[in-house]
């Protein structure tokens, strides 16, 4: 059997997740269910590999934060500066009168990463920080 033949096997779903996950098909447009399954198992495969690599990892962290929360800009620049991650790039929006979003590529030791995400998200004034694993260096 080479690595490009296709398989076919059978899952057993509770109605409701069934249901859940024809609503998604649907509204992301997918031709079929097969395709759905593989792009979730593609996105698993890329979580494992990235976080059990040795070599250097690229990520985007997107943030929603409070900018009128006192000092929150300052900790946010200070971690950043002080990780032994590489900060590639980052983007500044502001959303409203209160709400930022910052988008910042990472490229670093997953661990790294990892760490510098977990100081990021648990500070007061931080709404949202969500890493995606977009791959290995």
């Amino acid at each position: 059997m080479s690595n490009d033949e296709t398989l076919r096997f059978t899952v057993s779903l509770p109605q409701s997740l069934f249901e859940e996950i024809e609503s998604d098909i649907d509204a992301r447009g997918y031709q079929s269910r097969s395709e759905y399954i593989r792009d979730l198992f593609r996105d698993r495969i890329v979580d494992k590999q990235w976080n059990n690599s040795l070599e250097d990892v690229v990520g985007v962290l997107t943030l929603i934060f409070d900018h009128h929360q006192r000092g929150l800009s300052e900790k946010l620049i200070e971690i950043q500066h002080n990780h032994l991650v590489h900060i590639l790039c980052s983007t500044h929006v502001h959303i409203d009168h209160h709400r930022c979003l910052e988008t910042i590529i990472l490229k670093g030791q997953a661990t790294e990463v990892n760490q510098l995400v977990n100081k990021i998200s648990v500070l007061k004034g931080v709404n949202l920080a969500r890493l995606s694993r977009a791959g290995i260096v």
